[in-house]
């Protein structure tokens, strides 16, 4: 299929579509016109043409050809931003091109344009996956994770340079627009509609399977909180996942259900707790179904859950989930997996917010030795056991021993994740924490400050933990006398 042939597919499923809009009636030259076509359609004629999209109504006062024009194009997106492509590239106004197309016939701007045949115009569906304002690489390439990855896509990603190429074509054809952003692009969103309409009527484009590219190209290229710079990148995709994650699917496919995991990871790690439940849960129905209750990627699933629980405050929801992780992945990894410890870690801290300090000490400790021994004592897996065994001394008030635990994880977190890390920041608050109760008021507000500073850079500063910091930072200046 080429863009000829999607051109002419809009024009013929979608004629007789004005009658959606409002009308109103105006006159030009003698002949009634529907003004039924929203702003934002004739923004993009405007657009698309190289013209103004400001004070569209003056534009229309003072030149109604360009409303003619609309109502000539049947206000088709599509129809409407390759003639704009064309008045752009020949230096053709307007008025020009509705004189010229009054006599040609409505067909004239698509053969004209339409000359530079695209070959791989299927590969214009892989931009109608996700948010339009911002497409870029990695995003569409993402897709491939689909255990039944379509030609066009292949062929679309096969590399980043045929990848440009395909954009530069589309961006010929004002369909797709660069942003400021290296290596970003975006689509208007009336093109995207209407687009996302053809591919639904398109007897060769599987609706379904676009639904279900969607969410695995958002959800497999969510970045870990592990990884150094992850916040940013979270931060990108959120539009995308919102987006995406009110797509319809049920079934066992397993790449859907990884999908949905790290959809849940995505929301969990930006505090959007209750999202963060909804696509655990798809994803776990997923998995279950699929591989079975026991399966260490089920598992997966249930200890995410356990730790949106613990969080939630749901504290038997909580448990159970964790004890049902750790004791799947001893008999299916192993104890000394490095999930296995992970898990023996989150439910050790479990234990600590319970009171149960003498449990969350032996869970911490075994976390601990096991990650020092098949890790090694600078890996972040590591660190985040050193972390949660200081978080226990502190409730212990042991307060000697949090601080070198803290300490500890500061320096290693620095080293491998960086100063602005969530994990640094993370344990610099622990370390303030344990500064204030044994009344190192000055080290507790530097550490408080730096934290603060940080969380607001990468987070909402209306976040609930960065707003409970400025508070204790606040109290603590008070109590300091400044």
């Amino acid at each position: 299929m080429d863009l000829a042939t999607s051109a002419r597919s809009i024009a013929i499923s979608l004629s007789g579509s004005i009658s959606i809009f409002e009308k109103a009636s105006v006159r030009h030259g003698g002949v009634g016109l529907d003004r039924s076509f929203p702003v934002r359609v004739i923004q993009l004629l405007l657009q698309s043409s190289g013209l103004s999209a400001n004070n569209t109504i003056r534009e229309l006062e003072s030149n109604p050809d360009t409303l003619a024009l609309a109502n000539r194009l049947d206000g088709l997106p599509l129809a409407i931003v390759i003639a704009g492509a064309l008045m752009r590239e020949t230096g053709t106004s307007i008025t020009e091109y509705y004189s010229i197309t009054k006599n040609l016939g409505p067909t004239y701007s698509y053969n004209r344009i339409l000359d530079k045949r695209d070959p791989n115009a299927e590969s214009f569906y892989s931009y109608l996956l996700t948010d339009n304002r911002d497409i870029w690489y990695e995003l569409v390439r993402s897709g491939c994770h689909s255990s039944n990855v379509p030609a066009w896509l292949k062929k679309t990603v096969s590399s980043e340079l045929t990848f440009k190429i395909g954009v530069k074509t589309l961006i010929g054809f004002s369909l797709l627009e660069a942003k400021e952003q290296a290596g970003s692009y975006a689509m208007h969103p009336v093109v995207q509609d209407w687009c996302i309409h053809l591919a639904k009527t398109d007897k060769n484009v599987d609706s379904i399977q676009l639904d279900g590219l969607a969410l695995i190209s958002v959800g497999y290229i969510v970045p870990s909180s592990k990884e150094r710079n992850y916040s940013a990148l979270q931060q990108r995709l959120l539009p995308h996942a919102n987006y995406v994650r009110h797509r319809s699917w049920s079934g066992d496919n397993i790449a859907i259900s990884g999908a949905f995991l790290g959809l849940g990871d995505l929301y969990s790690d930006q505090g959007e707790l209750k999202e963060a439940g909804k696509m655990y849960w798809r994803a776990l129905a997923g998995r279950e179904a699929a591989l079975g209750p026991d399966n260490a990627a089920t598992l997966d699933t249930v200890h995410g859950l356990g730790y949106l629980y613990r969080y939630q405050g749901k504290l038997k929801e909580a448990e159970e989930m964790y004890q049902r992780a750790l004791a799947g992945y001893e008999r299916a990894l192993g104890p000394d997996h490095p999930s296995t410890l992970n898990t023996a870690n989150n439910l050790g801290l479990f234990y600590s917010d319970q009171g149960k300090l003498k449990e969350a000490k032996e869970m911490c400790q075994r976390a601990l030795e096991g990650t020092e021994k098949t890790l090694g004592p600078d890996h972040t897996a590591t660190l985040r056991t050193v972390h949660g065994l200081g978080l226990v001394c502190s409730d212990q008030v042991r307060f000697k021993e949090a601080e070198e635990m803290y300490q500890r994880a500061l320096a290693g977190y620095e080293k491998a994740l960086g100063p602005d890390h969530t994990s640094t920041l993370d344990a610099a608050h622990g370390l303030g924490l344990v500064y204030s109760d044994q009344g190192k008021f000055k080290e507790a507000e530097e550490m408080y400050q730096r934290v603060l500073t940080g969380k607001e850079q990468a987070l909402d500063p209306g976040y609930n933990r960065t707003r409970r910091l400025a508070e204790r930072l606040n109290a603590l200046k008070i109590a300091n006398g400044k």
